[in-house]
């Protein structure tokens, strides 16, 4: 395989803080900021990082990367354009976007070793931050969700790294084709099968997407 490479714009981490975005006041560390020196990455994520509940972050989404590629699309809906962790994300990239990555693929970075396990899932909070409601959905219909990666070898990573790809999950099964399916109800039964047969495929979507075995 060729060896490819996707430029780092920015590596980003945050604290747990109590928010009020409008009427919506919660927990969250969604207001992360650049991290410009090396930084521990473990099972569970940047060891400068936090997350606010149980079912944030874990080791099956223990990192979380955005395209920096997209943060012009949305700069009209936002009225502005933050530079680094638009959306919360650890880790922006140039070039590396869900519809050439696969749900198993394998990147190096720095010392550590990381695998795409699912698409990102948008929250309320990212709605609530920028005050405009249907912002989760317009992600979703967007499909520019970006995704998470669980580590497989803890290191030591640094904003001058690279994002190199070692290997290729041998189904093939994009990112984007997973967001096509998850958010289509309507998707064979077919689509979801090919979707749960990726051996890497994150805990928690495989329980979400068997469920719909029984519908």
């Amino acid at each position: 395989m060729e060896r490819t490479v996707y430029q780092v714009h920015s590596l980003n981490a945050g604290k747990t803080e109590t928010l009020t975005f409008g009427s919506k006041t919660f927990d969250s560390a969604i207001r992360k900021r650049p991290v410009n020196h090396r930084v521990w990455v473990h099972k569970l994520g940047m060891e400068e990082d936090e997350q606010a509940y149980k079912d944030h972050g874990g080791t099956e989404k223990a990192v979380c990367q955005y395209p920096y590629e997209y943060y012009s699309y949305w700069k009209d809906l936002l009225g502005f354009l933050e530079t680094e962790a638009l959306f919360g994300e650890n880790l922006s990239t140039i070039g590396l976007t869900e519809e050439n990555t696969h749900i198993g693929d394998i990147f190096a970075l720095g010392e550590a070793r990381l695998q795409v396990t699912e698409p990102r899932q948008p929250c309320y909070k990212l709605a609530a931050k920028y005050n405009i409601p249907d912002l989760v959905a317009r992600m979703q219909k967007s499909g520019y969700t970006g995704f998470m990666f669980r580590v497989l070898k803890e290191g030591w990573v640094s904003p001058d790294d690279e994002l190199i790809l070692i290997s290729q999950d041998e189904k093939r099964i994009t990112v984007a084709e997973v967001n096509r399916v998850k958010w289509n109800k309507k998707a064979s039964a077919e689509e979801v099968e090919e979707i749960l047969s990726v051996e890497a495929l994150s805990k928690t979507l495989r329980e979400t997407l068997s469920k719909r075995r029984k519908l």
